[in-house]
């Protein structure tokens, strides 16, 4: 990854669990997350990760509060490396739906989102409402492979006060397994783009 380590200059800031998280993140070559209630980190605007992280972080100082931002822009550089980050996303449409940092902050994160799911190495879909239940909802994860097949795939669950690290095989198995019944369920990435802009406009 280009400027590994660049986190590091963030050490006082990032828990040691955030850190662990960004240089697996930074090793991998393919993601695989499914999100329920915001929009992926790797797919934030300025805008809505600041809203978020203010949001999560009640009465952080604005200094620390730019610094988290800037720490979470700075992990999209893995979607610009050479070569990229291979990133599957598969949200709930409450995600796009939940106005996060007010209606203009959102305008401009789904216009982000139809942009970033263009690229070649980005698989968005959405999951809309009338899928009705469906499994994963039990809450979001994160599936991260890596470039040497001997490294083990990891799963990552976001808890509030802590993130669990799954690297059993039968746990890996069943991520993945919920991870393509989840694609299998959600819209195709040409109909996910279709509903972005209908929720766009219904924000107008």
């Amino acid at each position: 990854g280009g400027g590994a380590g660049w986190w590091h200059a963030y050490r006082g800031l990032i828990p040691p669990q955030y850190r662990d998280f960004i240089s697996l993140e930074s090793q991998a070559r393919t993601a695989r997350t499914l999100e329920t209630s915001v929009v992926p980190g790797l797919l934030q605007t300025a805008g809505y990760a600041r809203a978020v992280t203010r949001a999560s972080l009640d009465g952080l100082p604005t200094g620390q509060l730019d610094s988290l931002v800037e720490v979470r822009l700075a992990r999209q550089g893995v979607l610009r490396s050479d070569p990229p980050l291979r990133l599957s996303a598969v949200l709930d449409e409450a995600v796009l739906r939940r106005e996060v940092g007010g209606r203009r902050v959102m305008r401009e994160q789904l216009r982000h989102l139809s942009r970033v799911a263009q690229l070649p190495h980005v698989q968005l879909q959405l999951l809309p409402f009338s899928v009705g239940g469906y499994v994963g909802l039990t809450g979001p994860f994160v599936i991260f492979s890596f470039p040497t097949t001997s490294d083990l795939d990891v799963v990552v669950l976001d808890h509030l006060t802590s993130s669990l690290y799954l690297e059993r095989k039968e746990d890996l198995e069943a991520y993945s397994s919920a991870f393509r019944t989840l694609q299998a369920h959600a819209l195709s990435p040409e109909h996910s783009l279709d509903l972005i802009a209908a929720i766009d406009r219904d924000g107008q």
